[in-house]
């Protein structure tokens, strides 16, 4: 029994006629499966005579339109498609809307090129509407799983050898020079720079008072030359300054003027008194130093705990005193150690103190106006370290 499959669109009818194997699946269906092709025809609006043919056109004409169609669509020319081994029926495009369809004899199909001279079964111009008529009339024969299931279309996206960029060779290349130039630019620009001198942090210096000096004996005549001997009248004691030794340095009275009666006498000595040692400040001039005084208990808080913390990471790393130590340490609004100062007899006799490595070592100099906060520091002979406000 003959079995017929149509797939009709406005512009064009695909007609496929063949006979079943004969199988049992096959005959118990209701539509059995067309797995033998007969023949095949492509009924196309405004042909008279119908393309035919067995199953290589069948084949042939479904491999060209599908082919055809994914590069008119794609816009990719495929050369491949084009090359020595071409089937029966071939697609060339005319003009913007004109596609020609040629069909070759089964005889000479596949190895025969159109441009040689051979005789051609069929010619037929199709317009865009009726290729895609016949393209959907192809999708409709795959669809239909009754009919020479198979037969299956193999298609394979085109290589990217093929794609040409529609951009301009200079647009695309322009963003790669420009960042060529900028980074040369950027080189210049860089290589013009001087290298910055980097100077190591220097110790702080003594420096003398600038308030008074005291002035030598006065000679009789009312001109004054200054004593060489003579001490300055202030400790000459500045933010980061330390004293040379241990003992307060005390201004030492002026010399009685000489009288003209004895013109021989001796001026007094300028030695320095014997006196009781007094606390070594490092950093401080005096208790008074700090012009204002952080009163905010919460600050004042957040500093006991900042200062507490860098006396537990030095001490930790050292031995423990053999007496309790009582420092005066003053301390800034950013935490830093500006000044200390020895307040008992055991602080004062230890030549080296913890608090030292501590000591903010400015490269310039802090705002002479800097609020400060005073804390009372112990360090306890068994290692523990108390800090609470002054």
């Amino acid at each position: 029994m003959t079995i017929r499959r149509q797939y009709s669109l406005p512009n064009c009818t695909l007609v496929l006629e063949g006979l079943s194997d004969g199988s049992a699946a096959s005959q118990l269906d209701i539509r059995p499966v067309l797995s033998i092709l007969m023949s095949a025809e492509c009924y196309v609006t405004g042909l008279g005579e119908p393309l035919s043919g067995g199953r290589e056109f069948f084949e042939s004409l479904v491999r060209a339109v599908s082919s055809y169609a994914q590069e008119f669509m794609s816009g990719v020319h495929y050369p491949d498609r084009y090359g020595p081994n071409l089937g029966m029926v071939q697609l060339h495009r005319i003009d913007g809307n004109l596609h020609r369809l040629t069909v070759l004899p089964a005889s000479t199909g596949s190895p025969t090129q159109i441009d040689q001279k051979t005789e051609l079964s069929a010619k037929v111009d199709l317009t865009t509407v009726q290729l895609f008529d016949l393209v959907e009339a192809i999708d409709q024969f795959f669809a239909d799983t009754q009919t020479l299931p198979e037969l299956s279309l193999q298609l394979t996206p085109i290589s990217k050898r093929y794609i040409k960029s529609a951009e301009p060779l200079a647009k695309r290349s322009l963003p790669a020079v420009v960042g060529v130039s900028s980074l040369a630019l950027a080189a210049m620009a860089f290589f013009l720079v001087p290298i910055p001198e980097v100077q190591r942090p220097r110790d702080p210096v003594p420096q003398p008072n600038r308030a008074g000096q005291n002035l030598g004996t006065p000679n009789p005549g009312g001109s004054g030359s200054p004593d060489p001997n003579a001490t300055p009248a202030g400790d000459g004691l500045l933010p980061g300054d330390k004293t040379p030794n241990a003992e307060s340095i005390s201004p030492t009275p002026s010399p009685a003027p000489q009288s003209e009666a004895s013109p021989s006498a001796t001026p007094q000595s300028n030695t320095l008194p014997e006196s009781t040692p007094s606390p070594v400040a490092e950093g401080l001039a005096s208790p008074e130093a700090a012009a204002v005084a952080i009163t905010d208990p919460a600050a004042i808080e957040v500093l006991r705990g900042k200062l507490s913390q860098q006396i537990d990471g030095v001490v930790k790393n050292q031995p423990p005193v053999g007496a309790e130590l009582v420092y005066r340490v003053s301390v800034a609004q950013d935490g830093a150690i500006v000044g200390y100062k020895s307040e008992n007899s055991a602080a004062v006799e230890r030549s080296e103190t913890p608090l030292s490595e501590l000591l903010y070592k400015p490269i310039g100099s802090r705002p002479p106006a800097e609020p400060l906060a005073d804390f009372r520091v112990v360090l306890a002979p068994d290692g523990t370290v108390q800090v609470s406000p002054w």
